[in-house]
């Protein structure tokens, strides 16, 4: 159904692009650097003019030696910018959009606002893009763009909530929902949650099933089950790329199913713990199931214990076999929680003697992965470890990092690591790595294990060290002969895994520029401009302090 809009004389409320600060029409982002660090070598030389430049940005500490960060945000400031990173930004997108047509453009600044395939939705980064829109948008976008953007009230006719628009083929409805704009402030959601609720009432008009408006991303889409279409579905697009509890909390009120495989699972894994949470209580007010969903273990990859005390309030199944058989217990183990996850699991009634896909209940499992306070904590409820075998023991030794007794096995039996471990066992390296038990691989390393045995996601010690941005733990597996060229099941090598974590998925405690520096001193390449712009400013800035050298 199309409804016509006849209020063109009025003034929109959703929220207008800000006008640019001016910028040369060629504006260069290597030039823009170098009149940065050519600022600072003369704060450092003590020119007179360049240290008045310098004044208003060192208020707080006048005495604190000049920085490039410090002259990069004078540069920005001097051109109109709040920051160096918005007028990195507004370059980027000024060459980005002397590249592309107004149709390109807009579909590329689409993609970035939504997010696409596995990369991250980028709001900043959609925004500048779409400041450096010349001329109208072509007609056949208006309708897309003004969902994302919230804007309805530009459009001459309302879409049905149902219309698939180009550029994604996607209903109305899919384009406002995912959109992350919302996370851009008070103003940006609050015209896309006005454009929501508009669709929404177009959508119980029409009688449209909510369930059957989805977002197609054939890149990162789940094959459906027979029951299911295609796509990715719109409370999902609400809780995972707009991250809003208020247009998620809309479309439940419409109709939207809890149980659509994607929203409570996603729900659990968000940055902000308390939106997580809010979130939860959303799913599950309105008869969201834990059950064959794995979000339990996915919320115990992360170490929040109020939200795990929330989930258990809520009927999450401890006992639940997820991949591989691992009970949350188990998975708890894995991702090295703490005793307090541990005992509220055990509080709930984990299943003690419960078995993974390898046959190893939880204690079993404790032992081989060296966590000595969970060993404590489980037997102290009777439940010890199987560990009845010569190479079960030395696996245990090296988990926790036990030198004496690790190496005591290798005297009695000389062929336990070179002959007897199976691919599965000597995972062991990788997966220690990925659990940031830097004493444990060490340890490892000293006894020869095999530095580039792959574990989860295909990758090495190193590329699961890279990914966590642990400086440490790369250096040494380094030292032990690891190579930056070992790849992973994603066809990339240690630099990719780093940048990817390093832009899109950002682990928590991660020294991602110490890593850098590591991997740089082993002879990986250096990142490509491309590369560079798209790193966080801190890896950004001391790239760009090696020019000063």
């Amino acid at each position: 159904m199309t409804t016509s809009h006849h209020g063109a004389a009025a003034q929109p409320t959703s929220p207008e692009v800000p006008e640019l600060p001016a910028l040369p029409d060629l504006a260069d982002l290597q030039q823009l650097k170098r009149q940065a660090r050519e600022l600072l070598r003369a704060w450092r030389a003590g020119d007179h003019p360049s240290l008045e430049r310098a004044a208003p940005y060192r208020r707080d500490d006048a005495a604190a030696p000049p920085s490039l960060s410090l002259a990069q945000l004078a540069i920005a400031r001097e051109l109109g910018f709040p920051s160096w990173p918005a007028l990195h930004r507004a370059v980027i997108a000024q060459q980005e959009a002397r590249q592309l047509d107004n149709a390109a453009l807009v579909t590329r600044c689409l993609a970035l606002a939504l997010g696409r395939g596995w990369d991250s939705p980028q709001p900043l980064r959609a925004l500048a893009l779409l400041q450096r829109l010349r001329g109208p948008c072509p007609p056949d976008l208006r309708a897309a763009l003004a969902m994302v953007r919230g804007e309805l009230e530009t459009l001459e006719a309302l879409p049905a909530a149902g219309q698939r628009l180009p550029p994604f083929d996607a209903p109305a409805l899919a384009y406002v929902c995912f959109s992350s704009l919302h996370r851009l402030g008070e103003l940006w959601a609050s015209g896309l949650m006005r454009s929501a609720q508009a669709l929404l009432v177009d959508c119980a008009q029409a009688g449209s099933d909510l369930d059957a408006l989805r977002m197609p991303d054939p890149d990162i889409e789940p094959t459906p089950a027979p029951t299911e279409p295609p796509g990715l579905p719109l409370l999902y697009g609400a809780i995972a790329r707009a991250q809003s509890p208020e247009l998620a909390a809309a479309l439940l009120a419409a109709g939207a199913n809890p149980n659509d495989g994607e929203s409570l699972y996603h729900a659990c894994e968000d940055a902000d713990r308390s939106r997580a949470a809010l979130q939860i209580r959303q799913l599950m007010a309105h008869g969201a199931r834990w059950q064959g969903t794995n979000a339990l273990l996915r919320l115990l990859d992360f170490e929040d214990p109020a939200g795990l005390a929330l989930a258990l309030s809520l009927g999450a199944d401890v006992n639940e076999a997820g991949p591989e058989g691992a009970t949350a217990l188990h998975h708890a183990l894995r991702r090295g929680r703490s005793a307090a996850c541990l005992s509220q699991l055990i509080a709930q009634g984990a299943d003690l003697s419960a078995r993974d896909a390898e046959g190893r209940t939880p204690a079993t499992l404790a032992a081989l992965l060296g966590e000595l306070e969970a060993l404590e904590l489980l037997a102290a409820q009777g439940a010890q470890p199987e560990l009845a075998s010569a190479k079960e023991r030395f696996l245990a030794a090296c988990a926790a990092a036990d030198e004496a007794s690790a190496r005591a096995l290798l005297q009695e039996q000389a062929d336990l690591l070179d002959q007897q471990l199976t691919a599965q066992e000597l995972r062991l390296l990788p997966d220690q790595a990925q659990r940031r038990a830097k004493a444990s691989v060490a340890l490892m390393l000293s006894l020869g294990w095999p530095v580039a045995v792959q574990g989860d996601w295909q990758a090495s010690a190193l590329n699961q060290a890279a990914f966590n941005g642990d400086a440490a733990l790369v250096q040494l597996l380094l030292a032990h002969g690891a190579s930056w060229e070992e790849r992973n099941g994603f066809g990339g090598d240690v630099m990719g895994s780093l940048q990817h974590a390093a832009v899109h998925l950002p682990q928590p405690g991660g020294d991602y520029l110490g890593a850098l520096q590591a991997l740089l001193a082993a002879g990986a390449p250096w990142p490509s401009d491309e590369e560079r712009e798209a790193l966080p400013e801190t890896l950004q800035a001391w790239l760009d302090e090696q020019g000063l050298a």
